[in-house]
């Protein structure tokens, strides 16, 4: 089965529309040309600012103090 764009209902058809789509404008739309950094997106995405290097390196020494604690649990299990 081949995909034909051409039925794709969003495309652009100049003949149902003949103005074009409008470029994109930075002044009014801000959010597309925010950061692109992960922090920046999860910091918008979530609705709350921007974690700080402490508030990052905590986390990640805390999952790693988790998959710590696992590996010992699972070795006290098995034995030994």
């Amino acid at each position: 089965m081949t995909l034909d764009p051409g039925q794709d209902p969003d495309r652009f058809d100049p003949a149902r529309d003949p103005s074009p789509p409008a470029a994109l404008d930075p002044v009014q739309d801000p959010d597309r040309y925010r950061s692109p950094t992960l922090p920046g997106l999860l910091g918008e995405g979530s609705h709350e600012g921007e974690r700080d290097k402490l508030t990052w390196l905590l986390g990640l020494l805390a999952v790693f103090g988790f998959l710590a604690a696992v590996s010992l649990l699972v070795q006290l299990g098995s034995g030994g």
